[in-house]
């Protein structure tokens, strides 16, 4: 079906126009769901519904869990609760919790009065362990023995039973009658052995285990130390009660270390897909940081204007009140710029936007600018006044705010697709890049409107 004229995004679009569920699942039952998912987010959500709706129902279940969070819940709201119950009743344990996220708690509680009773209670049971914690995420599903089982039986075991009974059959763990955990050995080890050793003489005794309260990251990282596919989960008894999976241990790792980039930009909030955010959204999540450090550049801008009452005894000049804001202004202009930069070039690291994608970024940046500019804008108009800078200088500082961060948001999102498209990281495109270069271009913006204005 993919051909090197079009992408996959626009392959789906032909898909929908066609409306012909038995072709989009003929077309799409090999694909994968985060390559649909990433396709689905560029698509207008009546195109992408009609691809949903012709999915095979646990492929679409998959998408649903794969889409970003705010994309998920506006297909989520077009589909009705038959259709959804049945994804939620098609989904692992782990991804059914997932996708309470997606729909919303109250729905989610709608839908569990729907599915089997079996699967409704598990997971139930898996939401009262507290949120963020390794019994969240940890799946029941996984292969125990008893301490006499002969390798002969699990070998039967792992052959006869159906796909869906384990989670995992990389590792099998020993328990006692009570579920205590006594040991883990290698489904490798257990072919390899002879086919009437017992399970308590390949065991290592002494696993590397989570705690169901616990915090992920912590056993995420547990696990990505020491290279383990999965995690045996225990509760304070020291019982066995599920397994924290390597997927789902990457993905608590990734999100936790892209919202600390993500800090370190001045961006706040989840790590969502960048294509999944509107315009609103994006300013909810840089402004407050934005007006932060805007009010600490206040700081600065108040001892260059005492210094410079101090050295001009006879008043100051209209080129010495225009100084006092300089540090405000390319303060300002600085940050937006290194929080779009910061965005841009973790979408870009892990395949959320791609150099295709740079008409649709600058047009939501340019809105985000605007807003942002805006705001303080007027902000540092009000301010300017209060220091009793007159109206002109006012107006230039109330000017030049939205039009340097307008700049420097322009700046901070070409230079990543940039670097990008010529094969180059964009992380050299980092903050502080950005900073220095904004800076200087940023003065020469508050210099011209002021030239514009005033004369000095």
């Amino acid at each position: 079906m993919r051909t090197d004229d079009l992408t996959f995004a626009e392959q789906l679009a032909s898909l929908a126009r066609a409306n012909d569920a038995g072709l989009i699942r003929e077309q799409l039952s090999d694909e994968r769901a985060e390559d649909i998912a990433d396709a689905l987010v560029r698509m207008d959500l009546d195109d992408g519904l009609i691809i949903l709706r012709g999915l095979e129902p646990s492929l679409a279940a998959d998408v649903l869990i794969e889409l970003p969070t705010e994309t998920s819940r506006a297909y989520s709201r077009e589909l009705p609760d038959s259709t959804l119950a049945h994804y939620l009743d098609v989904l692992p344990m782990d991804d059914a919790l997932e996708f309470r996220e997606e729909v919303g708690k109250e729905r989610f509680d709608v839908l569990l009065e729907i599915i089997p009773a079996e699967d409704a209670e598990e997971i139930r049971r898996l939401m009262d362990y507290p949120e963020d914690s390794v019994g969240r995420m940890m799946t029941e599903q996984f292969f125990e023995v008893k301490p006499d089982t002969p390798m002969s039986d699990v070998l039967r075991d792992i052959r006869l039973s159906s796909e869906e009974k384990y989670e995992t059959v990389n590792d099998i763990y020993v328990v006692d009658d009570h579920r205590h955990l006594l040991g883990i050995f290698s489904l490798r080890r257990a072919i390899r052995a002879l086919p009437d050793q017992i399970a308590s003489e390949l065991m290592n005794r002494e696993p590397v285990t989570a705690e169901a309260y616990e915090p992920a990251e912590e056993a995420a990282r547990r696990m990505a130390r020491y290279g383990f596919y999965a995690l045996p989960v225990l509760d304070r008894r020291g019982r066995i009660v599920g397994i924290f999976t390597g997927d789902d241990a990457q993905a608590v790792i990734r999100e936790e270390d892209t919202e600390d980039v993500l800090k370190l930009g001045g961006v706040s909030g989840d790590a969502e897909a960048y294509l999944s955010l509107n315009v609103f959204q994006l300013v909810k999540r840089r402004l407050p940081w934005l007006l932060v450090l805007f009010v600490a550049e206040f700081f600065t801008g108040a001892v260059l204007r005492r210094y410079t009452h101090q050295a001009q005894a006879g008043g100051t000049t209209v080129l010495a009140q225009l100084m006092i804001f300089i540090p405000l202004l390319i303060g300002a202009g600085g940050n937006s710029g290194s929080q779009v930069t910061t965005t841009i070039t973790r979408a870009l690291a892990i395949g959320e936007v791609g150099t295709r994608d740079a008409l649709r970024i600058l047009r939501r940046e340019f809105l985000v600018a605007i807003l942002m500019g805006t705001v303080l804008g007027s902000i540092g108009y009000v301010r300017a006044l209060m220091w009793g800078s007159g109206l002109e200088i006012s107006l230039i500082v109330g000017l030049a705010l939205p039009a340097i961060i307008l700049w420097a948001t322009t700046v901070g999102s070409l230079l990543p697709l940039a670097a990008k498209r010529l094969n180059i990281d964009p992380a050299v495109m980092s903050a502080p890049f950005i900073t220095t270069f904004c800076d200087a271009t940023g003065l020469i913006i508050f210099f011209e409107i002021a030239r514009q204005i005033i004369t000095f």
